[in-house]
């Protein structure tokens, strides 16, 4: 089996691009979702980001106030690494015990995160998919999401890998502008394709 990571910036569709391939049976590992839920139910985790940012990331349920975290670190990247460096590790390892459960379960399965090569995540596996949208398209997509300014779309956006980049560190790309149709019509291709596909490890 190999395993297929999924990544784009925030708006791009690779969450929808993840469900198409859910719904073909293939497992995913939501390495987003992951990371929330460490932070969430392991106090041990929670205390190392008080620890670090103090309590003033605590709402008042003494659980962990996400917007004021995201502003703090948005303007910070000295501290948004030292929060990374004490989740990332928490979720390969997750992932870890995940990949173990699905080894020998089918052709492929796939990892879906924002930070695939920001964490370097993308090391642990075979290739890499990258989806793609237009920037006004994001923006709009986003805007509408989260009832946000176009502004804090950008904002965000600038945090993150650029598509530039994206294009030149992944192994393929989906380019998500046009109807759900026309996506579904990529994913059946990837799907045929990362069905018939070699780890690049077993080829070396």
């Amino acid at each position: 089996m190999i395993f297929i990571g999924i990544t784009g910036g925030i708006g791009s569709g690779k969450s929808t691009v993840c469900s198409l391939f859910e719904k073909k049976g293939i497992p995913i590992f939501f390495a987003d979702s992951v990371a929330k839920n460490i932070v969430d139910f392991n106090s041990a985790v929670l205390e190392e980001i008080v620890d670090l940012f103090g309590e003033r990331v605590l709402n008042s349920s003494n659980k962990l106030d996400r917007k004021i975290l995201a502003e703090i670190v948005f303007n910070d990247v000295e501290l948004l690494n030292k929060l990374n460096e004490i989740v990332h590790p928490r979720v390969f390892d997750a992932f870890e015990q995940w990949r173990a459960k699905y080894s020998t379960k089918g052709s492929y399965a796939i990892v879906e995160s924002a930070l695939l090569f920001e964490s370097g995540m993308f090391e642990l596996l075979d290739y890499v998919l990258a989806v793609l949208t237009d920037a006004n398209e994001r923006i709009k997509r986003v805007s509408a999401r989260d009832s946000v300014q176009a502004e804090q779309v950008i904002a965000r956006m600038k945090h993150q890998i650029s598509a530039e980049e994206l294009l030149e560190l992944s192994d393929f790309q989906i380019q998500n502008n046009g109807t759900m149709d026309d996506l579904s019509s990529k994913v059946n291709f990837f799907h045929i394709l990362f069905s018939t596909l070699t780890s690049p490890k077993e080829i070396e």
